[in-house]
Order: C-alpha cells, then sequence, then structure tokens
C-alpha cells in the first residue's frame, strides 16, 4: 500500500483527499495542516509521495521540500507540488527544489490516484 504525505493547510481538503485516496484508491494518507508538522512528519515516518501545497502559513513548499530531502527518511520518495501557483513560477519552483513536479487536484480523486500510481511504477 502506498503511503501519501498531504501537506495542505486547508483542513477540509486533507480530510476529503485521505478519505478517497484510502477508501477508494488503496493509498495509506498522513495529514498535515503546516509546513513544520509535515516535516515532523517526514523526520519519523517513511513515504512513497509526497503532496505539498506551496503556500502555508508557516513555512513554504520550497522550505518543506527541502527539508524532507534532508531528513533522508523516504529518499526515493516523488514530491510533487499540489499548489495553484501559475505553471511559470510552478516550473521555477520544481527545478530551484529539484521536486518531482505539480499535480493538479482539481479533478477527480481516482484520475488522481491513477496518476499516483503510475508514477511510481516509474
Amino acid at each position: 500500500m502506498p503511503k501519501v504525505l498531504l501537506v495542505n493547510d486547508v483542513a477540509i481538503v486533507n480530510k476529503i483527499m485521505k478519505r478517497k485516496l484510502e477508501s477508494e484508491d488503496g493509498f495509506f494518507v498522513d495529514t498535515a495542516l503546516t509546513g513544520k508538522e509535515g516535516v515532523a512528519l517526514a523526520q519519523v515516518n517513511t513515504y512513497d509521495i509526497f503532496l505539498l501545497d506551496f503556500y502555508m502559513p508557516d513555512i513554504n513548499g520550497d522550505e518543506v521540500c527541502a527539508a524532507i530531502k534532508s531528513a533522508g527518511k523516504s529518499p526515493k520518495a516523488l514530491i510533487f507540488y499540489i499548489s495553484s501557483m501559475d505553471k511559470t513560477s510552478m516550473a521555477d519552483v520544481i527545478q530551484k527544489t529539484g521536486a518531482s513536479g505539480h499535480l493538479d487536484m482539481s479533478g477527480d480523486t481516482s484520475e488522481l490516484a491513477e496518476k499516483l500510481r503510475n508514477l511510481l511504477k516509474g
């Protein structure tokens, strides 16, 4: 069962995504409402995928990404931003942080789950 850490400061989004990805799509999902909480979870748990919002109230997604990478608990994990940032700015962030890319969270969770499964297959 793939393990996902969803770091997003909107509690209802986390709740909905966790429920759908776990119950319908066979993922195990931890959630964090702040960047610091996400970093703390990444320091003690191993994940296959990180889904990071970029704009959070405490630390931004780029700092979370750097902390996840330096924690070293999930060296082969895929790191995706789920931000609504414009594509050009997001491409710059991805290049600077070495994240795996950006995923659109506005669609059906089944489509997102299928994309995640395909990405894990490599």
